[in-house]
């Protein structure tokens, strides 16, 4: 599926740091700040970004007919779609992308014109307000907002919810096949079970440097997922090499389907795609052969929705924000999706109560309190960057 690859990109976050003025110039656009460059939204350093133009006024009438989302592949269930046609009175068209850059390209040529977009992230919207896309929001038509965790109501990448309303969220974990590695055991070992050689073959990890870079930091006790120390890079390149030669993983982004399909029995992972695997078991075999071990140090992120400057509906587009935020409609679209809304109501006994997750999956639900406690993967600068490069092309050289 074409979303995977926006999984991909998804950790890529954006941190909080001067980006110069040549790189924001190559954005197109400018800001307030575009003297100095770009100040971008760190969880230490939230940031509240300049307005840009108005939002629109409030008790606007509803467009009617063709409102276009920009979305990924696969990402809203088509009958929460439908229902929505239905209730609003409108039409939905959708265009698909498969990663931010090409579609903020596409933004700025005017080649898309979409009204909403769905499933950017905070590495995005630095991007997105340089060029000046879109538009602030009026909340007015977004009471749902109400419905998300506390700490994404003021997100830290836009402090203020000016711009981005919360969609969809998860962390970092252990995904397993319970009928054949014990729960007790595997929460025994905890992130030491990566390494273990009994898995050997039958193990994965994220095909991600930034994911899995910092799954070798996590299991040495480096909580600091950002490092821009050589040292402690270069030790965490001795530990992913150990694991190359301790238990041969797969180094890709589709355990959800490997899982379920018995081709192995451990892998680092979304907790979203782990939420997703009970769709790809084979018939007749029960849900619960799936487990998730959520470390109490990991990794936390979610993506958002947010309206194009140019939109043409940009009262359907409010409302589209908020029926996607209704927590019954929110839980059908994460019935088709996998991961899971950033909603209150959306809480492990909620999903399970509903049929939508097995009980052995209980772990991978992130409430409010994972969500805060959870590392940020954020951009690093050249010079970082080069050195997780590096340890990433070191130790997946002759991974498959």
């Amino acid at each position: 599926m074409e979303r995977r690859d926006f999984l991909k990109t998804l950790f890529a976050t954006t941190g909080g740091f001067i980006i110069g003025p040549s790189i924001l110039a190559a954005c197109g656009g400018t800001t307030s700040s575009s003297s100095t460059g770009l100040i971008i939204g760190t969880p230490d350093s939230p940031v509240t970004l300049p307005l840009v133009g108005e939002p629109i006024a409030d008790d606007l009438a509803n467009e009617g007919g063709t409102i276009e989302i920009m979305n990924w592949a696969d990402y809203t269930n088509p009958e929460v779609i439908a229902d929505f046609e239905k209730a609003l009175g409108v039409t939905v068209k959708q265009s698909i992308y498969d990663n931010e850059d090409a579609a903020i390209a596409k933004l700025r040529n005017g080649t898309l014109k979409p009204d909403l977009i769905i499933g950017m992230t905070d590495t995005a919207i630095a991007r997105l307000m340089a060029a000046e896309l879109i538009q602030p929001l009026n909340h007015s038509y977004i009471p749902n907002k109400a419905n998300l965790l506390a700490g994404l109501q003021n997100p830290y990448y836009d402090q203020g919810a000016q711009y981005t309303m919360a969609q969809f969220i998860y962390g970092n974990g252990i995904g397993y096949r319970r009928d054949r590695i014990d729960p007790s055991e595997l929460a025994a070992q905890g992130y030491d079970s990566m390494w273990n050689s009994a898995y050997n073959g039958k193990l994965a990890v994220i095909d991600s440097y930034r994911d899995t870079i910092s799954l070798a930091l996590l299991q040495a006790g480096v909580t600091d997922v950002n490092s821009g120390d050589a040292d402690v890079l270069a030790a965490a390149k001795e530990n992913l090499i150990r694991l190359r030669t301790e238990t041969s993983p797969k180094v890709d982004i589709v355990s959800y389907q490997e899982l379920p399909a018995g081709n192995r029995d451990i892998a680092y992972m979304w907790s979203g795609d782990i939420l997703l695997a009970p769709f790809y078991l084979p018939e007749g075999t029960t849900a619960d052969v799936l487990g998730f071990w959520y470390p109490e140090t990991t990794i936390t992120a979610n993506d958002f929705l947010c309206i194009p400057k140019t939109s043409a509906k940009p009262v359907a587009a409010h409302q589209m924000i908020n029926y996607l935020l209704d927590n019954d409609v929110a839980v059908k679209n994460q019935s088709y999706v996998g991961y899971q809304p950033a909603l209150t109501s959306v809480t492990a006994e909620s999903l399970i109560n509903s049929g939508v997750i097995p009980e052995s999956l209980v772990d991978a639900v992130v409430d409010d309190t994972k969500y805060q406690a959870g590392k940020r993967i954020t951009s690093l600068s050249p010079e970082t960057d080069a050195l997780w490069n590096d340890v990433w092309t070191t130790c997946t050289a002759g991974w498959v």
